[in-house]
């Protein structure tokens, strides 16, 4: 079963597919956003950090909490959000 978090950074992954010219924020830009309560998505959208836009892409901040998440997990783990 997953959550609707992870499907939003799976629709997120699946956008890195087929998009180019994205690049994750930098940790101090993405601090920022935080702090100020909002977040970008990988399309530009803006949403509040552990939210995803209309589009259904996930935060960076959730995309790259799941990736962290999967590094501690160890390899050959699924990313979840």
């Amino acid at each position: 079963m997953t959550t609707p978090t992870a499907d939003a950074v799976r629709r997120a992954h699946d956008w890195f597919e087929v998009n180019t010219g994205w690049a994750p924020p930098d940790d101090e830009t993405l601090a920022e956003w935080v702090a100020d309560g909002v977040c970008r998505c990988p399309d530009e959208c803006l949403v509040a950090p552990d939210e995803w836009c209309e589009h259904g892409l996930a935060s960076w901040y959730l995309i790259l909490a799941a990736l962290a998440e999967s590094d501690r997990q160890g390899p050959n783990r699924p990313v979840s959000g």
